[in-house]
């Protein structure tokens, strides 16, 4: 008696930290939506980093309910093995990046978002589970949306409102010059209509939004032609209509392209599977009411501004952009045989890109723009077949024809033992539906949704109140009727399609919901072996679970303890900065500090030679003063191994630093170190050209500074190449700046003259 009472006991614990596990991923779901998932650089990738953790704290908390309760229920598929095999090799990617903490950072986010494939497979373990599951990212994908419309329609006009009246003062703040091209980019972003949202790309947005609206879509179908459900068909689905709204309007407010056709294909894809489930008079009159409502609501658009024509007349131009990326991606792939089989880690594209850049390409991506290159390039082509191979194992078994409801197997009763009754999922659901809404407040713990800041408390408050009307008004048609996989598999094929001109497979957000519409279908699928929930018994299986979850913390606190201990630290020396008047002493120890916990971050070193300077200028900028000598020190250590050496921008950056600190001693520095520093300024401008040598104001900077020292051959090549790549490019951002091209065009002359007397060597005798 006493051990059926213990292994009762053991039973009902481990259903409830099941309960738990599974409430806490659907709530990790929810928030990590409400703050930007997008990569920033300057930042480290690091964003993300607390949500992570938490997504692997909730997977031992997943590893604990099978070893106390006794019993491990896995779902298993080609498919978790494809995902399972893409998320390692990224992982292992990142062990040969060049800026090894930005890959590591990003690595732990792929890794993150695998884990929680992992868990929304195996922890529902009933079909109303799975479903409800599905309704709370359906219902966060409104309320995104719903925040994409205000952001849009009110904190946008107030922002550019602010522009317009402190124009100066803005540009300043930015640091840009008021008739520079980046500040009329700038501009030009500010006054775009495209709509964003939470996230900080309009693409983005569109990315996350569009499979969950084609599955709000099937679910509307099943509803219309089902009669046999429970409650008012007509009311149910007039409720439904609403948030769906909300996301098409704001889907078709970010003015992605490559969206709209991911769109068109996941509903192209649906009406195939569903085709022979109503008479083919009720699919066209559903289709044509859809296209007049995408009709108005485009013309609409049109007629307010919101949107503009081009959107559609350049799709050619977009085309032809999104090809040359192509292109150099693919040179990128190609240029080692390492780099084919091994990717170049996560977030370390950019650099080899720009090397391979063609002139006339538009922009310095962070990713292909294309789901395929973008995981080959990250992490070889084992990733890529991975990755392939998981999808379309996915899309096999969701879009495959489905039995009827009436069909699939049903449970036969037999006697339950108490331990299998104590241990039986709830019937009702509603508690998870709660813990979904608890995203709102853990994206205030794990996120930047601050309701204590600025104007946060408006964005918190839409946001929770939004999804909350999602809830109340989608709750009757997602339990009316069963569910089927198909409207899952369409979703996340709108998904992938867009992801194949848009990029962004990287970006957590949009890769959660991806990889989550895939799980949730695998798991309704009842009929096939990828939904069936298995149970094996005894904990031999859970120990060996345990043993790789210790191993993934063990893993990860040693890779990101030291990021954290450095951030902390650099937070420490930015305040004692900022303190009147600025505690130098203390911040000079603090980043010493934070350089020495992390050895792969540049932001130390960044952040001495800041403190430096200030420190310089406080005690009167004198050149007897040695403190100005750390400073092109220390940024020369910031991009030197095990530190990112391929960042142009960091080497341009020491350029101009020691540029400004020359400018500041003037004549007072002794031949020889001025010489020293001027060819310090060539060799770091020189750098940054041949990581960018498509960049014609690289090019233009070079060859001034070529000239400064004597090269005058070097400063004439140099110029050439300016002028041949500004000549190029028809892209305004891109051309030399009209002073910097007058200068080179009116120096070129006499750099060629001098240095057609000029000795082997490069410069000029001494007199």
């Amino acid at each position: 008696m006493a051990d059926e009472s213990d292994a009762e006991l053991a039973a009902w614990l481990g259903e409830r930290l099941r309960r738990v596990a599974l409430g806490l991923t659907v709530a990790l779901l929810t928030a990590r939506a409400y703050w930007p998932s997008e990569v920033d650089p300057k930042a480290e990738g690091g964003a993300g980093l607390y949500w992570d953790l938490a997504v692997l704290l909730v997977a031992g908390l997943a590893v604990a309910s099978g070893l106390i309760g006794g019993v491990v229920r896995i779902r298993w598929s080609w498919t978790d093995a494809a995902v399972i095999a893409l998320i390692t090799l990224v992982g292992m990617s990142a062990g040969q990046a060049y800026d090894r903490r930005l890959a590591i950072n990003l690595a732990w986010d792929w890794g993150a978002v695998g884990l929680a494939y992992l868990l929304v497979r195996n922890l529902p373990r009933t079909r109303t589970e799975s479903v409800v599951v599905a309704g709370a990212l359906m219902a966060t994908a409104v309320s995104v949306a719903v925040f994409g419309l205000y952001h849009a329609g009110v904190e946008m006009p107030q922002t550019r409102a602010f522009f317009n009246a402190h124009r100066l003062e803005v540009l300043k703040q930015m640091g840009y010059a008021p008739d520079s091209t980046a500040a009329k980019m700038f501009e030009d972003r500010l006054n775009s209509t495209e709509t964003m949202s939470t996230f900080a790309l309009a693409n983005s947005l569109a990315g996350f939004l569009v499979g969950p609206l084609v599955l709000m879509v099937a679910v509307g179908w099943e509803n219309l032609i089902r009669r046999d459900g429970r409650g008012s068909r007509l009311a149910s689905l007039v409720l439904a209509i609403l948030p769906a709204l909300a996301i098409l309007v704001c889907l078709i407010l970010t003015k992605s392209r490559s969206s709209y056709i991911g769109f068109a294909v996941g509903l192209l894809a649906l009406a195939w599977c569903e085709w022979r489930s109503a008479s083919k008079k009720t699919l066209l009159l559903v289709a044509l009411g859809g296209l007049v409502v995408i009709g108005g609501l485009v013309s609409a658009g049109l007629a307010t501004g919101k949107l503009d024509r081009q959107v559609l007349t350049q799709s050619p131009m977009s085309l032809r952009y999104r090809w040359e990326y192509w292109v150099g991606a693919w040179r990128v792939i190609t240029e080692r045989k390492e780099v084919f089989w091994g990717g170049r880690g996560p977030g370390n594209f950019t650099a080899p890109y720009l090397r391979h850049k063609l002139p006339e390409a538009s922009e310095e991506i962070f990713d292909p723009h294309n789901l395929v290159l973008e995981v080959w390039s990250t992490a070889g082509a084992l990733a890529m077949v991975a990755l392939v191979t998981g999808l379309a194992l996915a899309f096999w078994n969701l879009l495959r024809p489905a039995p009827a409801p009436t069909d699939l197997p049903l449970e036969v009763s037999k006697p339950r033992s108490a331990q299998e009754w104590s241990s039986d999922p709830p019937r009702k659901t509603n508690w998870l539906l709660v813990c979904a809404g608890g995203g709102w407040i853990l994206a205030s713990i794990l996120g930047t949704l601050n309701p204590f800041e600025g104007d946060m408390p408006n964005r918190w408050l839409i946001i929770g109140l939004a999804w909350v009307w999602a809830v109340l008004f989608g709750m009757q048609v997602w339990r009316r009727v069963s569910i089927s996989a198909v409207g899952f598999g369409a979703g996340a094929l709108a998904i992938a399609i867009n992801l194949l001109a848009a990029g962004g497979i990287g970006i957590a957000g949009v890769a959660l919901m991806l990889w989550s519409l895939i799980a949730l279908g695998l798991n309704l699928r009842e009929d096939r072996p990828c939904g069936r929930l298995r149970e094996s018994g005894g904990r031999f299986l859970g120990f060996g679970l345990a043993l790789v979850w210790a191993a993934l913390l063990g893993t990860f606190v040693g890779a990101i303890g030291p990021f954290w201990r450095s951030e902390a630290a650099i937070a420490a020396a930015d305040a004692a900065l900022r303190a009147t008047p600025p505690k130098f002493e203390v911040a000079e120890a603090a980043y010493k500090e934070a350089y020495a916990f992390d050895k792969y971050s540049a932001r130390p070193w960044l952040g001495l030679a800041f403190e430096k300077y200030q420190e310089w200028e406080s005690r009167g900028a004198k050149p007897e003063d040695a403190r100005w000598k750390t400073i092109p020190a220390s940024m020369v250590e910031a991009v030197s191994p095990p530190r990112n050496p391929n960042s142009w921008t960091l080497h341009r950056e020491r350029a101009k630093v020691t540029r400004q600190l020359l400018n500041q001693l003037g004549d007072k520095l002794k031949p020889g170190e001025l010489t020293t520093y001027r060819a310090n300024i060539v060799e770091a401008t020189r750098r940054a050209s041949r990581l960018y040598p498509s960049n014609a104001t690289l090019h233009a900077e070079l060859a001034l500074a070529s000239a400064e020292i004597g090269m005058y051959g070097d400063a004439a090549n140099e110029a050439e190449e300016a002028l041949r790549y500004d000549d190029n490019t028809s892209h305004a951002d891109k051309k030399l700046a009209a002073p910097l091209r007058k200068q080179i065009k009116a120096e070129l002359p006499g750099w060629k003259k001098s240095a057609i007397g000029m000795p082997a060597g490069g410069k000029m005798p001494n007199n």
